[in-house]
């Protein structure tokens, strides 16, 4: 079969940002879509930034498109968001996702449920995999981001590796945490005897790569911590505004969260939280490589 994929990165799809722009690690995530699509079908994608497309393995089948017309006729369109593009009438009863009424955002075929969670922007029980599936008629089996894998992993260095991500991206400004805090985290981390590398800037692929090499992540920013989870790489993830409820840990994330809604987390609880998560990774116990153990995740 022959699918078009539309997603931008405009909206989320369990939430409405007040920030306008991109969310890259929306349109990175929605990725998972692949693993079950590929490379059974024909897959082509409109809207994805050029900067994350080589986030992307590359196989023959999957085109990343930058007008409708470079499309050849789908069989079945993933409208993923709640932007108006203009298509053709043809391919109106192709649609499954979103389509607009005339006076709101609804889903096809209808999904109250997703509609209800995004009218009343409440936390998911469920993880955005479950509903991404769901919206697109199929159900969610665990499958992973289709993205590349790190060679190697669980092998920690006598002196750990730790990666410091504290930018956030133009949607969510308020996910920051204070630099005063990643200072004093980083300070700490060297003092127990491990390496610290802060978030570079450059290419995505050079901060995929960045990723990829190192023990373990500590990261407030969604794309990072998306691709820290489609490398295998072990990753915490610091939590406010947002739930993590809605993100798998696919057996190598670990998520602290403020419930209150306020990036407030003590510098101590990340701290030693990394320590024991390092530990863990050391013991063999996190290997960065995928298990079954997804029932969890998939609830």
């Amino acid at each position: 079969m022959r699918f078009l994929i539309i997603k931008t990165g405009e909206t989320e799809l369990l939430r409405d940002s007040a920030t306008g722009g991109i969310s890259d690690g929306e349109v990175f995530r929605s990725g998972v879509l692949l693993s079950r699509l590929l490379p059974d079908n024909e897959v082509y994608w409109y809207g994805a930034p050029g900067k994350l497309q080589a986030l992307f393995p590359p196989v023959e089948n999957l085109h990343f498109i930058d007008t409708l017309e470079e499309a050849q006729e789908p069989d079945v369109i993933f409208y993923l968001e709640r932007t108006q593009i203009p298509f053709s009438e043809e391919w109106a009863s192709k649609i499954k996702g979103f389509y607009f009424d005339g006076n709101r955002w609804r889903t096809r075929p209808r999904f109250p449920e997703l509609e209800n969670l995004i009218d009343s922007n409440e936390s998911s029980r469920h993880s955005h995999p479950h509903w991404l599936y769901k919206l697109c008629g199929m159900q969610w089996r665990g499958e992973p981001y289709w993205s590349y894998i790190r060679i190697q992993g669980g092998n920690l260095r006598k002196r750990p590796l730790v990666g410091l991500n504290p930018r956030v991206g133009l949607k969510w400004p308020q996910k920051a945490w204070p630099m005063e805090c990643w200072w004093s985290l980083a300070k700490k981390l060297q003092s127990a005897g491990c390496e610290v590398a802060w978030q570079p800037g450059g290419t995505m692929v050079g901060y995929a790569d960045w990723i990829y090499n190192l023990d373990l992540l500590i990261s407030v920013d969604t794309l990072g911590l998306h691709i820290a989870l489609g490398g295998r790489v072990p990753v915490i993830g610091l939590f406010g505004p947002t739930s993590p409820k809605e993100i798998p840990k696919w057996g190598v994330g670990l998520w602290l969260w403020e419930r209150g809604g306020k990036m407030t987390h003590s510098v101590e609880r990340v701290f030693f939280t990394a320590q024991r998560y390092l530990k863990s990774i050391k013991s063999g116990y996190v290997k960065g490589v995928i298990g079954t153990s997804l029932l969890d995740d998939m609830s």
